[in-house]
């Protein structure tokens, strides 16, 4: 068999020769040259390269491995069987060993975080600042810097590798049961920035809106939320960008660290305290009972964990909260603090709040009974039991599901509800009531001086004097239409409007767009809008593109009460005018050179991809592979499209050089065959790609015989015709159209 297959080829080497022998007394590149050796060399290629191509060397290199994610994190995917975290150390010089964090603008806290256990880098060697952050990494780290004894059942497999945070997380309150299933899931602002809050009972139950109200998303959180928030900006813990907080934004892991550092930057033992005056920042504190006595605190610090007993007597503080997991004795005497947090898990509560600007009852379990003596009053946890015994200036519930007594000689300044279903007894005189939150009922046998009202909810029985409603409607009476042009053109936006009437002012409404019934943009809108609200959406040239388009948009909007209202603007239709813009493209497409016969002219004049694209799908070629090629002789550049008849898209383009005395052939052809080389005395032409008999072929630019050295010279240019029939094409055009484009694909030559 050997044998015989090489007789063959000793005899085709031999027609071969006389073939090229009797081609060198021309200077030129005959087709019929071409053809000839074409014949030829078409069957030695069969004989020893049958079922081989070139076409591994233009494969694409395969797509780059994911970094294995097996932070404190895990890996992002969302089964239940991630990796477990990494086992890489921390230390002072660990650091340098992440390149991607050493310049980024949160190196300072990232560092700090890697060096006190918190955040720890990837077995690929990267620490990924910028990666976003999910809820399982979330609670994995904030149960590092809150640590507690204490854990709940939680519904998840032994071989998650954040299980164990999970069940701390539940017992501290951090998330609830139905955040379980979505602990692998990336974090928006809004979601991490109350896991934070709540974490570190940072929420103010009564505060201030104005800072935060400059940004036009804070309008979209709810009556709880925007205290919360608001909280965040007024002590600089968040920022929002020009004038957005950002809120459905992804959270990465450099933005929450940076967060969580500017809350407290120290996480200490209470042994390791030799003076609480000298606290260097923000801290947390574990271990131990806390006595201070005669001691100023200057900075906000958080008692956790194991501490039982707090015990001030002639202290000074900011901001103190009592966050451990049990609490047996609270007592302050002779103290001044701005504000103090009782947030243990565990533990009743009978507290004299002499001195104390500020209580607050955060989350956690146990009865509370506040002597406030005209100090301020904030409830932020939820289901807590609380008894006002004596005068109070302001009390603020934020919370949901509390029972709040005001006790026959509670005297309140003013009494605010933000929370939903609390209920609240007044035995004495509340000044001034205000309920914002759905479902509260307030009942007792004390007065109320003036109330003021923001929902329709719940009820009020105790005896009121001047009552106020500002009951949220919505946008009820609100009308919508959409107004469009009668006509649009392909590759330009198609503009809609949607005109409101009776719209409110004051509301943050969801504006939903819908081209021909599938929804197309949703955006966030301030009424009443200080601008038009447009869609501009992009009618494509494709000829496969809807002739008319029907608009229509809808209008959302909850109201304080939880009613979801929804205006709908009827759908208004348009045409799309085609004829002018497919006629001006084609008319530009010529089927002869008209050029100067440079590679400039050729660059200059040539068509958009658009233009291109319009062409080839106007005309409705078809092709038996996935691919199609067009030459275009009038520019002298050659296309391959992928896709299908109506539906081609360009993916490549590239100048070339047609027969110098226009007898490249025009019409609709395929590829017959390809050829790795013609190879001839004066010059070699490779690789060769066939698509017309007579020996018509694209093929590469003239090489020195043998090599692959381009030949000098005017007549080697491109962009201009040159050949004597073939399309010259640059190597990289060749090459790739050999290697990917099978027999039997259409050319167009045009």
């Amino acid at each position: 068999m050997k044998n015989t297959k090489m007789k063959r080829i000793l005899a085709w080497t031999l027609c071969l020769t006389m073939v090229i022998t009797a081609s060198c007394f021309s200077f030129a590149e005959p087709a019929e040259a071409e053809d000839a050796a074409a014949a030829v060399t078409d069957e030695i290629t069969a004989d020893l390269t049958e079922g081989e191509t070139d076409s591994d060397v233009f494969a694409a290199p395969d797509d780059p491995a994911d970094p294995a994610a097996s932070e404190e994190t895990g890996s992002e995917e969302t089964s239940e069987t991630t990796p477990e975290e990494p086992v890489i150390a921390p230390g002072p010089s660990g650091f340098d060993q992440y390149p991607d964090a050493q310049d980024h603008w949160a190196k300072e806290y990232l560092e700090k975080a890697y060096n006190d256990g918190l955040l720890k880098g990837y077995d690929d060697g990267t620490m990924q600042p910028d990666t976003k952050i999910t809820g399982a990494q979330m609670i994995t780290i904030l149960t590092r810097v809150l640590p507690t004894a204490q854990s709940q059942t939680v519904a998840l497999g032994d071989d998650v590798w954040y299980k164990e945070a999970a069940s701390k997380a539940l017992a501290l309150g951090i998330i609830s049961d139905s955040d379980v299933a979505g602990l692998n899931d990336k974090m928006l602002r809004r979601q991490a920035i109350v896991m934070m809050a709540d974490a570190f009972q940072l929420a103010d139950a009564d505060a201030d809106l104005t800072k935060a109200s400059k940004y036009t998303d804070f309008k979209t959180l709810n009556n709880v939320e925007k205290r919360i928030f608001a909280t965040l900006v007024n002590d600089g813990y968040i920022q929002g960008w020009e004038n957005i907080l950002m809120l459905d934004y992804d959270i990465t892991r450099a933005e929450f660290i940076t967060i969580l550092y500017r809350v407290a930057e120290e996480y200490l033992n209470n042994a390791e305290i030799a003076d609480y005056s000298q606290l260097p920042a923000p801290a947390v504190v574990s271990g131990g009972d806390v006595m201070l006595n005669n001691t100023t605190v200057n900075k906000n610090v958080w008692f956790n964990t194991d501490i039982d007993s707090v015990e001030l007597n002639k202290a000074g503080g900011q901001h103190m909260v009592i966050r451990g997991d049990s609490l047996s004795k609270l007592s302050v005497k002779n103290s001044q603090i701005d504000k103090l947090v009782i947030a243990a898990r565990s533990g009743s509560v009978n507290l004299d709040c002499t001195g104390i600007k500020d209580t607050v009852v955060g989350s956690g379990s146990g009865i509370i009974c506040l002597k406030p003596c005209g100090n301020d009053v904030g409830v932020t946890g939820n289901g807590r039991s609380v008894t006002i015994e004596n005068k109070a200036g302001t009390v603020a519930i934020l919370g949901n599901n509390n029972t709040v007594v005001l006790t026959s000689d509670a005297d309140v300044n003013g009494l605010k509800i933000y929370g939903q279903n609390n209920t609240v007894i007044i035995g004495s005189l509340v000044n001034e009531l205000v309920v914002e939150g759905k479902n509260n009922n307030v009942s007792g046998d004390g007065t109320v001086t003036k109330t003021i009202k923001y929902t329709k909810t719940g009820t009020i029985t105790v005896a009121q004097g001047e009552v106020q409603e500002f009951i949220d409607e919505g946008i009820k009476d609100m009308t919508a239409s959409v107004s469009v042009a009668s006509k649009v053109s392909p590759g330009a936006y198609m503009v809609a409007k949607l005109n409101l009437t009776k719209a409110p002012a004051d509301k943050t409404v969801e504006v939903v767009w819908y081209v021909n019934g599938a929804k197309s943009v949703t955006e966030q809108v301030s009424l009443p809008a200080s601008k038009d609200i447009v869609l501009n959406y992009y009618v494509p040239y494709e000829l496969s593109a809807p002739d008319t388009y029907s608009i229509s948009a809808e209008v959302h909007y909850t109201t304080a009460d939880g009613d979801a209202q929804v205006v709908k603007a009827p759908a208004v239709s348009t045409t799309v005018d085609k004829s002018v813009i497919y006629g001006q493209v084609i008319n530009k497409v010529t089927t002869t050179y008209k050029g100067n016969r440079t590679t400039q002219w050729a660059i200059d004049h040539d068509l958009t991809k658009q233009e291109k694209e319009i062409f080839v799908n106007y005309k409705g070629y078809s092709s038996s592979s996935q691919y199609l090629i067009w030459v275009n002789i009038g520019t002298q550049h050659t296309m391959v499209f992928q896709g299908s008849k109506g539906n081609w898209k360009m993916i490549r383009s590239g100048l070339v050089s047609t027969g110098i005395n226009d007898n490249t052939p025009r019409g609709v052809w395929q590829t017959t065959y390809k050829q790795s080389a013609w190879v001839f005395n004066t010059y070699t032409v490779k690789p060769v790609v066939r698509f017309y008999g007579g020996g018509f072929a694209m093929h590469s630019r003239l090489y020195k015989p043998g090599t692959t050295t381009l030949l000098s010279g005017n007549s080697n240019g491109i962009g201009y015709p040159l050949s004597h029939g073939c399309v010259r094409m640059q190597k990289e055009d060749i090459e790739w159209i050999y290697a990917n484009v099978p027999n039997g694909t259409t050319v167009v030559v045009y």
